[in-house]
């Protein structure tokens, strides 16, 4: 029988057993993601992965049912992650303009900075589930402020929402499909800050301001 934790009613035990099955679902993702990042989501093995994250292929089969779960749960896990990075970052900010663009220049940037990524969403596009869950929300949220604070001018939300996860994937696959060597955050944030409603000059201007640095999240906010 566990032992009663007598602070908190809880049970020690199963609390301690909570932690390590987390534990090892988080060195079964990390495993993933390195992988990935090598590789490519086709490197992907059950093998490669319990040999990383240094567990059986039985206990893997405790977390996930096939190869196919796990790289959807690296998806998910991914993608929120940077979802509540950007949240960190403009957290505080007053200008709806400037959190749409700040946003848009880091999600654009990532297939910049890490093509392997880059070309998985460009794969996975809108049928990915998780991709849609993690950042349709968060855009429709954005443009909501803007329509709300006066700052955007537009009617239809859930269309812009989806124009901006659209383009998103687009301009990453003609950036990754080409020879072009330029950065097309900056271009890509005007355009659709000019999308919303705000003037062209006005939307340059806030597409090519010093970009904050994304923070990175600690342990216990991490998925």
């Amino acid at each position: 029988m566990a032992q009663l934790d007598n602070h908190s009613g809880s049970t020690v035990g199963g609390g301690r057993r909570e932690r390590k099955a987390e534990q090892t679902r988080r060195r079964i993702l990390e495993a993933a993601q390195k992988q990935m990042a090598l590789g490519g989501p086709e490197s992907i093995t059950i093998q490669v992965v319990t040999e990383g994250a240094d567990i059986g292929q039985g206990t893997f089969y405790n977390y996930f049912k096939s190869r196919d779960e796990l790289v959807d749960a690296v998806i998910v896990d991914v993608v929120e992650n940077l979802g509540r990075r950007l949240d960190a970052m403009t957290r505080g900010m007053s200008d709806a303009a400037e959190i749409y663009s700040f946003s848009l220049r880091h999600l654009m940037h990532t297939a910049v900075s890490d093509p392997v990524w880059g070309w998985f969403m460009v794969r996975l596009g809108i049928a990915q589930d998780g991709l849609l869950d993690a950042l349709g929300p968060r855009a429709s949220r954005d443009i909501q402020i803007g329509i709300d604070s006066g700052r955007f001018d537009i009617d239809d939300v859930k269309l812009a929402s989806a124009m901006t996860f659209g383009s998103l994937l687009a301009v990453m696959h003609e950036y990754l499909d080409t020879d072009r060597k330029e950065d097309p955050s900056s271009a890509y944030a005007e355009s659709l800050l000019r999308m919303v409603g705000i003037s062209p000059a006005e939307a340059k201007e806030i597409a090519h301001r010093p970009l904050p640095i994304l923070p990175e999240l600690s342990p216990s906010e991490m998925i």
